[in-house]
Formats: C-alpha cells, sequence, structure tokens
C-alpha cells in the first residue's frame, strides 16, 4: 500500500494574481469607504452624541453599544460565514482542505481525527466575538449610565447643528 502524501490541488499563477488584485480592489474601496465616509460620519455623530436620540434611544447609548457590542457581533456573524461554511465541508469531506478546493500554496491533506478537530474549529470560531460582545454588552449599560447622570446643555454645542424639517421654513 502506497503511503505517500497527498496534496491538494494549487491555483494557477494566473489565478493567484487575479485573487490578489481583486483582494487589494476591494481592500481599497473598504479603506476608502471608511476614510471618505464613514470615519468623517462618525466624528460628527459622536460630538453630539448626546444631544441626539436614534429611534427614542439616546445618542451615547448607541455610540456605546455599536462599539462594544455591534462591532463585535459583526465580526462574528463574518466569521460564522466564512469559517463555518468551511467548517461544514470539511466536515462533510472528511478532509482539510475539502475536495475541489484549491490552496496558493502546496497544503498537504489531511484526513481523520485531525481534520475533524479542524472542522469543529471552524464552527465555532465566532464564539470569542460572541463572548466580547456579551462583556461589551455590560460595559456599554455601565458606560451609558454614567453619561446619564452628566448634565449636558446641547444649545452650547456647536458640532450639532439640527436640520429642518422638510416643508417648514
Amino acid at each position: 500500500m502506497d503511503e505517500s502524501p497527498e496534496f491538494a490541488e494549487q491555483y494557477s499563477r494566473a489565478e493567484r494574481i487575479r485573487i490578489a488584485l481583486l483582494g487589494t480592489a476591494a481592500g481599497g474601496l473598504l479603506v476608502a469607504f471608511e476614510k471618505l465616509w464613514l470615519s468623517p460620519w462618525l466624528r460628527e455623530f459622536s460630538a453630539s452624541a448626546q444631544c441626539r436620540t436614534v429611534f427614542g434611544v439616546s445618542g451615547t447609548t448607541v455610540l456605546w453599544q455599536g462599539l462594544f457590542v455591534g462591532l463585535p457581533f459583526l465580526a462574528g456573524l463574518v466569521v460564522a460565514f466564512a469559517f463555518g461554511r468551511r467548517g461544514f465541508k470539511i466536515l462533510r469531506d472528511g478532509q482539510v482542505p475539502p475536495l475541489r478546493e484549491k490552496s496558493l500554496r502546496l497544503i498537504r491533506i489531511r484526513r481523520g481525527a485531525g481534520a475533524k478537530i479542524i472542522g469543529y474549529l471552524h464552527l465555532v470560531a465566532f464564539v470569542p466575538f460572541l463572548a466580547l460582545g456579551l462583556w461589551g454588552y455590560a460595559q456599554a449599560e455601565g458606560l451609558s449610565r454614567q453619561a446619564q447622570h452628566k448634565a449636558v446643555d446641547c444649545s452650547a454645542n456647536n458640532s450639532f447643528k439640527p436640520k429642518p424639517l422638510h416643508g417648514s421654513t
């Protein structure tokens, strides 16, 4: 019986270049979105959060909850979709990398208990983000309570200029 190691199929040079270019373009778009829209909006919102409400919730509470709960949960959701799907494929096929998955470099195919462990680890990769979000909820609640006890004068806040309602002068 031949015990020579098996290796996963690799991407061709042209495919690797295409993946790198697409990743660079997608990363560039994300950075541009963050620099041109998200950061200025977040800076403006955080400067006047104590004077705002979002769906009846204090702007400060929204800011803390978004930072300490929303971001970890969103990151966990991304990780769950990316790694969870691959984890199911690994468990289904009983090998790492799963069948018909190409690799960027030479990777030996693993089977058996080692592959199952890797598959299960892929499935639970989002759990640390979930734990961080649950811990963050308690932190955000405490910070929101502290902010509510401080007196705020929104008329002195120059960074917040309420927009007029449509149809009013």
